[in-house]
C-alpha cells in the first residue's frame, strides 16, 4: 500500500501548506514565517532553519512562491510571496486534505476510537493514562463545540 505524500513526510507536508496559508494571508520574510509557525502549534513545533529555508527554495523551484530582497538600513531579508500558481495549488492541497479527513471521519465512524492510542494507553500507568484520556476528551469537546457553531453558522 502506498500512502500520499501527507503521510509519507507530514512534517514537510505540513510544513508546506502552512507555508502558503501563512503567504496567502500576507508576504513575510523566513523569521517571521518560523515565529506564526511556533504561535499557531503553541511551540509544539519549530521546523529547523534548514527546513524551513530549503522548503521555501523548493516552493519558488516549482512557483508557487517568489521572494524579493527587502533592505531595512544594513539588514537585508528576503520576503516571500505567494504566486497565483501557488494560491491555486493551495486551494487544491486544501481540498485534498479536507476529502482525505472526511474519508478518516468515515472510517472512524466504524470504530470510533482507533486502535494506535489503544497501543499508547496499554503502556502507561493508571495516572498517565487518565490524564491523557481527560486530555483528549477535553480537546473532543472544544472540538464539538467549534463544529456546533460552525453548523450553526450554516444554518443561518
Amino acid at each position: 500500500m502506498t500512502f500520499p505524500p501527507f503521510f509519507q513526510r507530514p512534517k514537510g507536508a505540513l510544513l508546506r501548506i502552512s507555508i502558503l496559508w501563512m503567504l496567502y494571508e500576507k508576504p513575510m520574510h523566513g523569521y517571521e514565517l518560523m515565529k506564526r509557525i511556533e504561535e499557531q502549534t503553541g511551540g509544539a513545533w519549530l521546523p529547523s532553519h534548514s527546513l524551513l529555508y530549503n522548503t521555501l527554495g523548493d516552493l519558488e523551484e516549482q512557483d508557487l512562491v517568489s521572494s524579493q530582497k527587502d533592505y531595512k538600513g544594513e539588514v537585508e531579508r528576503t520576503i516571500y510571496t505567494v504566486t497565483d500558481n501557488g494560491k491555486v495549488h493551495f486551494d487544491e492541497e486544501v481540498k485534498r486534505i479536507a476529502r482525505m479527513f472526511s474519508q478518516m471521519m468515515g472510517a472512524a465512524a466504524k470504530q470510533p476510537f482507533p486502535q494506535i492510542p489503544h497501543i499508547f494507553l496499554e503502556h502507561l500507568d493508571a495516572n498517565e493514562r487518565k490524564t491523557l484520556l481527560t486530555q483528549i476528551q477535553n480537546r473532543l469537546k472544544i472540538a464539538l463545540s467549534e463544529v456546533e457553531k460552525e453548523l450553526a453558522k450554516l444554518k443561518k
